[in-house]
């Protein structure tokens, strides 16, 4: 049997091994845009993590989960798009009579999340520079200038990937989604570090009235961060009247309530 600390040592060189195949790939350019089916690409950048995270495959399960269910004409919301690779697979599936609403505060990633866009052609798709949170108004945003800006908060930071602050404006999914026929959302995916649970009491109004499926991110280190327990965001979403659930081959196992969260991505299904 085979030792942990070999396993150990086998995963560093298959790690040494992508980094420099990764490296060779970007020989003479900054990026390189990488088809994530024959419909849909997604332009990645060098010193991303988050590129190299989708390069090798990031959360494949929850894609191939939005491939089931949406359809033509749903409508889907990204909040923290990031460089949108949730929000282009949706744009491909709910097609041009669906909609996708898609929230990115930091301005360099929203930036490259427009260019994704516009690279695919994609015209469903309405792209906001602003956060969301439980009010309106400015918040301070913690961001990374090397690489990992896919953990970009309004956290406190709790890591030492996080090295500047910006000031950015922010909003509540009731105002944002105000403009739009809430009846068509599907689903709702949430990836904010931490931030969750303001995200989620700005849109009560929302959630109480209207039934979309809701997937979020249950990182423990990032909600203490954000001064707070992450069964707090289980329980807001019960309180509405939704049942959580793991993704498990494309489809939901119901999911109790846990102790510990170190990562684990769950959907919010509200019961009839």
């Amino acid at each position: 049997m085979c030792s942990n600390r070999f396993l150990q040592k086998v995963d560093v060189v298959k790690e040494i091994v992508f980094q420099n195949q990764w490296d060779k790939k970007f020989i003479g350019c900054v990026y390189l845009d990488y088809k994530l089916n024959d419909r849909v690409k997604i332009r990645l950048y060098k010193e991303s993590v988050l590129s190299q995270l989708i390069y090798k495959g990031f959360e494949i399960e929850e894609c191939g989960y939005l491939k089931s269910v949406l359809k033509e004409g749903d409508y889907f919301v990204d909040v923290g798009a990031n460089i949108g690779l949730f929000s282009l697979i949706a744009s491909d599936l709910v097609g041009q009579s669906g909609k996708v609403i898609s929230f990115e505060p930091t301005p360099e990633i929203f930036r490259r999340f427009n260019e994704n866009i516009q690279i695919n052609q994609f015209t469903n798709i309405d792209s906001f520079n602003i956060g969301l949170s439980n009010l309106p108004g400015s918040l301070a945003f913690n961001i990374s200038n090397n690489g990992f800006d896919a953990w970009n908060s309004f956290a406190i930071p709790n890591n030492l990937n996080i090295d500047s602050k910006i000031q950015v404006n922010v909003s509540t999914l009731d105002i944002e989604l105000s403009k739009y026929d809430k009846s068509k959302i599907r689903i709702i995916k949430m990836d904010v570090e931490g931030w969750e649970k303001f995200v989620l009491k700005g849109g009560i109004e929302f959630f109480t009235n209207y039934n979309p499926e809701v997937m979020v991110e249950f990182t423990e280190a990032n909600t203490f961060a954000a001064g707070y327990m992450i069964q707090e965001i289980y329980d807001f979403m019960v309180g509405l009247g939704y049942q959580w659930y793991k993704i498990e081959n494309h489809k939901l196992i119901k999911s109790e309530k846990k102790i510990h969260y170190p990562y684990e991505n769950l959907i919010a299904k509200k019961i009839k």
